[in-house]
């Protein structure tokens, strides 16, 4: 196993090679039941392939399958970059930081764009071009995207489906333009025909867009300012055509606060349904308390229908990336029925400058109470937004 992963008091390096009599003779079925249990987090997974030959072989043989994992932060080591330091990965499950070297995949690169199915989008900025790749961070593979000409600045990014069992994923932005405020366009990886290496204006797309959603069906489901849903099928761009605007409504908005700012909404697929997670401010600073609404769409009625519970799940939320829904009956160790987010804001100091605030922290969905945690060792992420991702570590 390439990765390396380290803390303040421990180094663990993985290795196939040490001999571990005992362990060789443990049955293949103990080994596979303790596989399952330690199968959701890819860190305990790590350490039990590094005992020895069987052992790795044995995890290989029992996580051949996607399992659900445990989300984490991925953030840089230090306010002002990557500069040597590397990049940390805070495990949720364990509630510890684990830090990788610069030279593990992230050397030379300016922030991270967001993350999706377990690869993290990542921008390095040239003189007339912004290269985007792919880089999954647990089996250390990337993939290069065409570049983005430095003056269009890429504000949310959607992948639809893993680049390790996909080679011909789809990749959907949304993205700022001289003529209009943000546009919608797609990559497919993969694609044959003149538009092999490049990216493609998604027609139909001419409102300002606050977030976007790749559904499992192909569906692409777009939130614009004036809180209308537009849809594009995306079924058919595997054999090089284009996607089809579907549907273009504005559910009615009953309960849901009039402003709908576009950094305070997000759309979420959650158990089938598609969510609109609203957050609000209270009091009279951006350091007020904040509360969290759910909304689920009700497409034959075209409404917004006010949701009261998160039964079975927990959502994760943060800057400028896909919002997640994962579930708490497959990873028991996340609080049920909550919203973790991970999330800036600006504030004027007494000179007049800005300063980035970074929150972190877990909305009760039934108490309405958020419980901020402390990520030891964490400075302000103000040189690259912190990312949640759910490693997909085969």
């Amino acid at each position: 196993m390439a990765y390396t992963y380290t803390n303040k008091r421990r180094r663990l390096k993985c290795s196939s090679t040490t001999p571990n009599k005992w362990a060789d003779e443990l049955p293949t079925e103990l080994l596979g039941l303790i596989v399952k249990k330690l199968a959701s987090n890819f860190m305990d997974i790590g350490r039990f392939k590094a005992v020895c030959s069987s052992w790795n072989s044995a995890a290989r043989s029992y996580t051949s399958a996607p399992l659900p994992q445990y989300p984490g932060l991925m953030y840089p080591s230090t306010q002002w970059g990557w500069n040597g330091k590397g990049i940390c990965f805070f495990s949720l499950a364990e509630k510890k930081v684990y830090k990788t070297e610069e030279s593990q995949g992230f050397l030379g690169v300016g922030s991270f764009l967001g993350s999706s199915h377990g690869w993290l989008v990542m921008e390095k900025v040239a003189w007339a071009f912004s290269e985007i790749s792919l880089f999954n961070p647990i089996s250390r593979k990337s993939r290069t995207l065409p570049p983005f000409p430095r003056g269009s600045p890429i504000s949310k990014i959607v992948l639809s489906s893993d680049p390790s069992c996909n080679s011909k994923f789809v990749v959907v932005v949304i993205h700022e333009t001289l003529n209009v405020p943000t546009r919608l366009a797609f990559y497919q990886h993969g694609r044959g025909g003149e538009n092999a290496n490049a990216w493609t204006v998604l027609e139909g797309s001419h409102d300002h867009y606050f977030d976007i959603l790749l559904r499992n069906n192909g569906h692409l489901f777009a939130l614009s300012r004036d809180h209308s849903i537009q849809v594009w099928d995306f079924g058919d761009t595997y054999n090089n055509n284009n996607p089809t605007k579907i549907m273009h409504f504005r559910p009615s908005r009953n309960g849901i606060h009039g402003t709908m700012m576009g950094d305070k909404t997000r759309l979420v697929e959650s158990m089938d349904e598609l969510l609109l997670v609203e957050r609000e401010w209270l009091g009279n600073n951006s350091r007020g308390a904040e509360k969290f609404d759910v909304y689920k769409l009700n497409i034959a009625a075209k409404t917004w229908e006010k949701v009261e519970c998160l039964r079975d799940c927990a959502l994760f939320l943060a800057k400028n990336q896909p919002a997640m829904s994962l579930s708490t009956q497959k990873l028991p160790r996340l609080k049920e029925n909550s919203i973790y987010f991970a999330d800036e804001y600006h504030e004027l100091t007494h000179g007049g400058g800005i300063t980035d605030i970074h929150v972190r922290g877990v909305f009760n969905f039934e108490t309405k109470v958020v419980k901020q945690y402390c990520i030891t060792g964490a400075n302000n992420f103000g040189y690259s937004p912190a990312v949640w991702i759910v490693p997909s570590p085969w």
